[in-house]
This record gives C-alpha cells, structure tokens and sequence, in this order.
C-alpha cells in the first residue's frame, strides 16, 4: 500500500514515515522505480508499533534503530527495558523531591511574600514531606517485584549481590532529637545510599528492610560490592546531618554477599543471609564493610 494508506492505517504522519525512512529506521518494502512512491506492506505495521511503543518510553530513535535491526534479542531487548525502568524510578525520585521545593518555595510566597534578596534554605524539608518521601521508598515486597525483573536480564555468568545498610545507633538519634528528626536522617541516609550506589553498581535496585536499614541488590561481583560499600560509608561518615536535624556525625554498618545463581528464591536467602553478613560488620566497628 501507498504510504498515506499506510500512515492512515496506523494513525501515523506520512511525515513521519518520510523521515524513519531516512535515517533507516523503517523502510519501504519496496519504492516504485516510475512514481518513486514508496510502498509499504501491511506486516510492516508490527514493527512500526514496537517503535511507536519504545519512542513513547523515551528511547532515542538511534537506540530504537539498534535494537530493531537484523535479528531481534529479546534478552538484549529486556535489559534496555529494565535499564530504562530503573532510570525512571530516579527521575521519580527526582521529580518527588523538585515537587517538596515547590511546596516549600509556594508556602514560603505565601507566608513572607517574594524577596529578591533573601536567601531561602530548601534542604529543610518539613515533616510532611519527609512523611511522602518515606511512603513513596520501595518496600520490600517492591523490592523483590524489581529484582525478579531485573534478574532475569542478567546473563548466566553474571554474579549478582545484597548489600544490607544500617544506620548505627539510630535509637540513640531518635530518643535525643525525636521522631521527626530520625525519618529526616533516614530519608537522607537513603538519598545517599541511591545516588552512591547508582554511581558505583549496575543495574542497582534500592529498598527499605524495615527500620533503619536499607538493602540494595545489583549486578556485581565481591570487589565491586566492597569498593561500592566502602564509597557509601565513607561518603555517609562525611554528611552533614546537620540541615536534618541532627547536629551528630552519623555511621553505619554494610553487610553482604554475591552469588552467580540469579533465581528468586536464592536471592531471598541472601536477603535472609545479609542479616548475618551485617551483624558482623557491627562486630568490626561502626563504619565497618563485610562482605561474603
């Protein structure tokens, strides 16, 4: 069929399918040699619709063009998704917290009125926001529905790894400077472990154990998960916990292990074994990394 027909059948632009054509992305199965009227087949609209799909994801029509051409991966095709998941749940992350400075910078507007000259503080964060950003932390059960899909991208020989967080004498935090205070210092404990742990690991899943503690899961082998525990409490050690509430430098303790056997049911044990792994770096000192 012609490409009007074609656009029209799949509520497209034949602008549209001019320009896919020109930077190869999808072509006409044939173009009439006499008209040059490209000419397209109905089997055709399958693979538009993938595009269509993947560009609404916020995929590059390059990336697209990689991931459809010559044979299709579908294990190759599941990592990019995943990847792509995971940097939504940052963006989400980014968003809640650019939303908290909204409402921050409206109630101050309302309250004081708009000064040029005065310098606002947007790290204080109210305790309802604080509420928000702990409600919207995955959960464990959250936890374990994103590592089963991002598992199963993995390849066979790759080894995966739980890294389990506690914050030390949290206890102490919340008896001394109250409630409100600690939810401050384990928003911003999470905060810290995210943006380290997305820097340092592949493919990092981050959760709330319940408490204070944090776990993480990733694709990672036993140096790599050192090194990147050893990034998070130092970078934790030098936080100023102050802007929280909190005058006191804060510690922590990491406990972990790695294993190449990526089923669901292994990586629970692990998260069951990381409790131990964690009790003996508590026994090593605050500040202290053991991993398995």
């Amino acid at each position: 069929m012609k490409i009007g027909a074609f656009a029209k059948m799949n509520h497209v632009t034949a602008k549209m399918l001019r320009y896919y054509d020109r930077i190869g992305l999808l072509q006409p199965s044939r173009v009439d040699e006499q008209t040059g009227y490209r000419v397209y087949d109905a089997a055709q609209s399958a693979v538009l619709n993938w595009i269509l799909i993947l560009k609404n994801l916020d995929f590059s029509l390059l990336k697209i063009r990689r991931m459809l051409s010559g044979p299709v991966d579908s294990a190759e095709i599941i990592r990019q998704l995943v990847q792509k998941r995971i940097d939504f749940i940052a963006l989400q992350n980014d968003y809640i917290q650019k939303k908290i400075q909204i409402d921050q910078l409206i109630h101050t507007l309302e309250r004081e009125g708009f000064q040029v000259k005065k310098e606002l503080d947007l790290l204080q964060i109210d305790a309802e926001s604080v509420r928000e950003m702990k409600k919207n932390m995955p959960d464990m059960d959250m936890f374990l529905e994103q590592i089963r899909d991002v598992a199963a991208s993995f390849r066979d020989e790759d080894t995966v790894a739980i890294m389990r967080f506690d914050i030390a004498h949290f206890k102490q935090i919340n008896d001394a400077f109250g409630f409100d205070v600690g939810d401050h210092v384990i928003v911003a404990c999470y905060q810290l472990i995210s943006r380290h742990a997305e820097k340092a690991l592949a493919f990092p899943v981050i959760g709330r154990a319940g408490g204070d503690e944090f776990i993480v899961f990733a694709k990672a082998g036993a140096d790599e998960t050192r090194a990147a525990a050893r990034v998070i409490v130092t970078a934790l050690s030098a936080h100023d916990f102050a802007p929280s509430g909190c005058p006191l430098a804060i510690g922590g303790y990491i406990g972990g292990l790695c294993s190449q056997d990526k089923r669901l049911i292994t990586i629970r044990k692990m998260i069951e074994s990381s409790i131990d792994c964690l009790q003996k770096a508590r026994e090593a000192g605050v500040n202290s990394v053991y991993i398995q």
